[in-house]
């Protein structure tokens, strides 16, 4: 190889590398905690075929480490608590929509969340997602 490919190739890579290594808010986080979620407020959408109505507006608002307040499109707000272990968590079972079985953390960066819940039933009905934007 002559000199000029190899620096081309090195440069490459370095520039390749650099990019890698920028630090973006929107960057996949190892692990969604409770005291990230701390006094935040997120909206999004929520989607289950069996639900009364299927996509529906969420907001969710977490007031400290276990509590918060949700509002479901055409609802009341309604006051929950959660739990969160590994990539789980877990919603008090009157939280409408939210209780009974644990949500799975599919994704969570600083600024976005998907949780589904009942993902391996083998009735897709069953399968609920939300996705949540979090508001600045």
């Amino acid at each position: 190889m002559k000199t000029k490919e190899i620096l081309g190739i090195l440069m490459l890579y370095l520039c390749t590398f650099s990019f890698i290594s920028c630090d973006d808010d929107n960057e996949q986080t190892n692990e969604l905690t409770p005291e990230a979620l701390y006094q935040t407020s997120w909206r999004g959408t929520g989607h289950c075929e069996a639900w009364t109505v299927q996509n529906m507006g969420v907001g969710m608002q977490f007031v400290d480490t276990r509590k918060g307040k949700v509002n479901w499109e055409g609802y009341d707000e309604i006051d929950i608590t959660y739990t969160i272990e590994g990539k789980y968590i877990t919603f008090n079972s009157n939280a409408l929509y939210l209780g009974g079985a644990p949500w799975i953390i599919k994704s969570y960066t600083q600024k976005h969340i998907t949780i589904i819940q009942n993902e391996i039933s083998p009735d897709k009905e069953k399968v609920a997602t939300i996705e949540l934007e979090k508001i600045d």
